[in-house]
């Protein structure tokens, strides 16, 4: 027994989870998903806001809309689309204000992204204007995001119920890219697109399969219903946050595991040395150099 558990301590995915572990990245998950669903509503409300300063066509709109509700467990589509519907019934003074929360508190959500993530790869972080200005790309990457979704969503929609296995590999996909474009524009220092695949692979299949997974979550937690729906939501998207915001982070542990210290700048990096020890660079620097020897 004993033989078996250090065969499992000193295999990958022991030295994975022994990193992951080390480097407290589950406080750092907890913190960023709270933030996360606080700037979520802001969030999505200032990109319909922006969509719909660009696009005139009702039926595009609404796709969109339905492309942002997709990346969320499907057993809370009809009460975020209620929040959404409700919301967008105000005046145009409503899309003013919303694209303010969108640069103010979607700036901020990737600024919580930056110091978080630079924690995991060991990397200082940028001074206040390059930090907005890093969050405004980030924002304008989603834009692109969400426009490529709904282009691929109404591809797979001609083709037919034929390619309906489809739906979970393009989550994949979607998931993937998302993450790949965290890890190489969000950090002040981290690596090439090539050398974060690996990690933002990994986290992209598991944020897909919690996804595609949740509806069963909620249906054995349902008795936290008892205070109603708004709670029960409440409830449903912060435990999907909290598992989302861990994959993020053992996606970067892995990548630091594998890749060193980080060389490469992220979108507008600050100049000069950008990389710090952290307790995450100390911890995967020791799992890799366990492996070394």
């Amino acid at each position: 027994m004993k033989a078996t558990l250090e065969r499992l301590k000193t295999s990958f995915p022991g030295r994975l989870a022994t990193a992951y572990g080390e480097s407290k990245a589950g406080n750092y998950a907890a913190g960023l998903a709270f933030n996360s669903f606080m700037t979520m509503f802001p969030l999505m409300l200032g990109l319909l806001a922006i969509l719909g300063l660009v696009v005139r066509d009702p039926g595009l709109m609404a796709k969109a809309q339905s492309t942002l509700l997709g990346v969320f467990p499907a057993n809370a589509h009809d009460e975020l689309a209620q929040v959404l519907k409700g919301a967008q019934k105000g005046s145009g003074v409503l899309g003013i204000i919303s694209i303010v929360g969108l640069l103010w508190s979607g700036t901020g959500l990737f600024v919580a992204m930056e110091f978080a993530l630079g924690e995991m790869f060991g990397a200082k972080q940028r001074d206040f204007a390059r930090q907005r200005l890093m969050a405004l790309a980030m924002m304008a990457v989603f834009l692109v995001g969400i426009l490529l979704a709904v282009l691929s969503n109404s591809l797979v929609a001609v083709l037919g119920s034929g390619v309906k296995f489809l739906g979970p590999v393009l989550g994949v996909v979607v998931m993937t890219t998302m993450v790949a474009a965290i890890y190489r524009i969000v950090p002040n220092r981290t690596f090439t697109l090539t050398q974060i695949l690996p990690g933002a692979l990994l986290a992209g299949i598991l944020m897909e399969i919690v996804t595609l997974a949740f509806p069963l979550y909620a249906k054995l937690v349902h008795g936290f219903n008892t205070y109603g729906a708004a709670f029960a939501l409440f409830f449903l998207l912060a435990t999907w946050l909290f598992f989302i915001c861990q994959f993020i982070l053992l996606g970067a542990v892995l990548n630091r595991m594998l890749m060193g210290e980080p060389e490469t700048g992220g979108a507008v990096a600050s100049p000069g040395e950008g990389r710090e020890e952290t307790r995450g660079a100390r911890a995967a620097d020791r799992v890799r150099g366990s492996q070394t020897s």
